[in-house]
Parts: C-alpha cells; structure tokens; sequence
C-alpha cells in the first residue's frame, strides 16, 4: 500500500469517526446544557421562594418565625398528612377487608363506611373522664415507667402508645394525647386552642375528616380501641369562649399545622 493511499484511509477513517462522535457530542452539550438550566432553576428557587415566604409573611402580619413564614404552607402539609392516613387506611382495607383496590375511592372521598367496635362493650374498654383521659399523656408513673399514650376522637378513645415516635412526650403529636381533640382532626390545627371536641361552624367535608381518623385507629395493627369519653355537663359560657378562640386561631392562620 503507498503512503498515499494510506494518508487517503487514514483521513477516511478519522471522517468516519468524526460522524460517529459527532451526535454522541452533540448529546453530551445537551445533557450538559439540560443540567446547567436544571441547576439554574434550583438555585433560583432557594433564592425566591424564602424572599417569596418572608415578604408573604411581612405582607400579611405574620411574625418573621419559620412558623410565621411556611404558614402558607400549612394546607400542603395536612393536605399530605391525610394522604398518608389514606395509604394506611388503605393498606389496612386490603389485609383485613379484601378491597384489593381501595386507595382510589379513599382518595376520592366516595369509601363505604367500615364497621366499628363498640366502646362500651369491647373487651377491657372503660369508660373515661376529660381528667381521667388527661393522665394518659405519657407521663412518669411511679415505677419510672411511661404511662400509656391515649387520645379520643369522636369520643372513642384509642390508645396509640405503639406510635410513640409520633404521640410520645416531645413528639408532633404529643398535643393531641390526654384529651379529645376532635376538631383539630379536623381542621389541621394544632393551636393550643384548636384542641377541643367541638365540630361547630365546621363544614360537612372538614367534620367528615374525623371519621377517616377514627377508621386509621380502629383497624390500625397498633393502636386500639380502650373505651370512650363520658359526656359531663359542662359551662355552655366556658364551651362558648373555648369555641371562640378556636376559630380565631384557625380564621388567623398563625397555627402550627398538621405536618408529615
């Protein structure tokens, strides 16, 4: 073979390679290119959103506290919530009722109701007072021991005392223990004020929230059903006020919300 020739085959194949490469780097500018943009993007969200948070916040009164800031992000957060109460309740619809497909009507909001049990014959269920509920927080018994965690909804008093990463003392939802705190199940409200049992100036579809609550604790694998909360006369003045600044909390948005 001549030199020409050679030259000639050499200049050929590096006119092949370049063919072949050519796309592959045309595909690599373009992932390289994607990559820039998507972390431009990125980079201008951790910019704008605080900015957004705080002049949001600033805008509206808000204290310029991380509380006072997310708080437009409180609806995200219950909103999340419930879709993992619905995954639970779900899963407990298919391993104890056979509804291979649950998830989408829970997620709907079209489920048939499931059946409960009674609290005031179910084995080992008492009935309980508000002050008899409230020492189930938690707290140091005598022995050094932690007493049980219980909470009511709806009256029906559960004990969650398995679920102690969620309800224990320090915990998110510590402030829901020892007492019936049925409108926060509602709401999404976990003001100090929120925590009560009245579902009054509640619509149809926030009071039906409760129930779904209810449902993840009666067929939860670890929480169960101990009794219920006997009904006590109380002062209609003191529900009246208690009432109010329930609503004030919920109406201002400055409350900590459910979160995940």
């Amino acid at each position: 073979m001549t030199t020409a020739t050679m030259a000639t085959a050499t200049m050929t194949t590096a006119t092949m390679s370049d063919k072949l490469l050519a796309p592959l780097e045309k595909s690599r500018d373009a992932r390289t290119g994607c990559l820039k943009n998507v972390c431009l993007f990125l980079l201008s969200l951790s910019v704008l959103v605080p900015l957004g948070l705080v002049a949001s916040a600033a805008v509206a009164g808000r204290p310029l506290t991380h509380q006072g800031m997310t708080q437009p992000l409180s609806g995200l957060n219950f909103a999340l919530m419930r879709f993992a109460r619905d995954i639970s309740r779900a899963k407990a619809r298919r391993r104890r009722f056979n509804q291979r497909y649950a998830l989408v009507p829970l997620l709907l909001g079209k489920e048939e109701p499931l059946p409960l049990g009674d609290p005031d014959s179910c084995v080992g269920c008492i009935s309980f007072t508000r002050d008899e509920l409230a020492e189930f927080d938690g707290r140091p018994l005598p022995d050094g021991s932690p007493s049980p965690l219980y909470l009511s909804v709806l009256g029906r008093v559960y004990d969650v005392s398995s679920g102690g990463a969620f309800y224990g003392p320090g915990k998110s939802y510590h402030k829901l223990v020892g007492k019936d705190a049925t409108r926060a199940f509602c709401t999404g409200c976990l003001a100090p004020s929120c925590l009560i049992s009245s579902t009054a100036h509640l619509s149809e579809t926030q009071r039906r929230e409760a129930h779904r609550w209810v449902e993840l604790y009666e067929w939860h694998d670890k929480y169960t059903l101990v009794g219920r909360l006997r009904e006590e006369a109380a002062d209609p003045a003191e529900e009246e006020m208690a009432l109010f600044h329930a609503l004030e909390a919920e109406l201002s948005g400055n409350h900590r919300p459910f979160e995940m």
